[in-house]
């Protein structure tokens, strides 16, 4: 399963240069906007007396939920696919560019995605569990976004000789090029367990099977 060449240059899909320049990020400016934020998260959650077993229960637990977010964004919004040519054109750059350009800008989410999500989730977190419970929650879940931003980076830029490490590449490739109806958790495959959506042994890539069904 051959991988596309990671491009240092970047295409513009947007016709606005700003708008383009925003659209893409440096692999580390998700380390520098997030790690503060989920320690300043934690030390106010340590600073209301919460104790130290709910600390790292509510903790695990946002990073338990980001991967079911991740699973949920990248199957349910990044792939929604519209009636409308139009519809679908204008979503185009928000993932399906990614499946046919592999930029090293493009690898990591840009603050004019990841912001806007930050205040939505912000939000739900702050209607439940509500404070002073929301903090460390929320601090585990940006955690476990930063992993998936960046084992994403990873599964694209890195040659990696784990098992573990192996198998995030694998199974991201798989949905890239050969499922992309399959494999939609990037930094665990536990909800594609749960939902059913894994390759399972023997099965046929979607390109075979178009092309058997364009045979018969």
């Amino acid at each position: 399963m051959a991988m596309q060449q990671i491009s240092s240059d970047s295409k513009q899909v947007f016709a606005s240069p700003l708008l383009d320049r925003l659209s893409r990020c440096h692999p580390i400016l998700p380390a520098i906007l997030w790690v503060p934020m989920a320690a300043t998260l934690f030390v106010m959650a340590v600073r209301d007396g919460l104790s130290v077993w709910t600390l790292a229960g509510l903790f695990f637990a946002g990073l338990l939920l980001w991967t079911f977010a991740e699973y949920w964004l990248h199957r349910w919004v990044f792939h929604l696919e519209f009636k409308s040519e139009a519809l679908n054109k204008m979503w185009y750059p928000v993932h399906k560019l990614h499946h046919d350009i592999q930029e090293r800008e493009r690898l990591v989410a840009p603050p004019l995605m990841s912001v806007p999500l930050f205040f939505v989730f912000l939000g739900l977190f702050y209607t439940w569990p509500g404070m002073p419970y929301m903090l460390p929650l929320f601090s585990g879940f940006i955690v476990g976004y930063l992993g998936y931003d960046y084992i994403h980076y990873y599964t694209h830029f890195a040659r990696p000789t784990s098992a573990i490490g192996k198998g995030l590449r694998k199974r991201h490739l798989q949905h890239h090029f050969a499922f992309t109806d399959r494999w939609y958790g990037i930094s665990s495959p536990l909800w594609d367990y749960v939902f059913g959506t894994y390759v399972r042994e023997g099965e046929r890539s979607e390109r075979r099977r178009a092309n058997e069904s364009a045979v018969a």
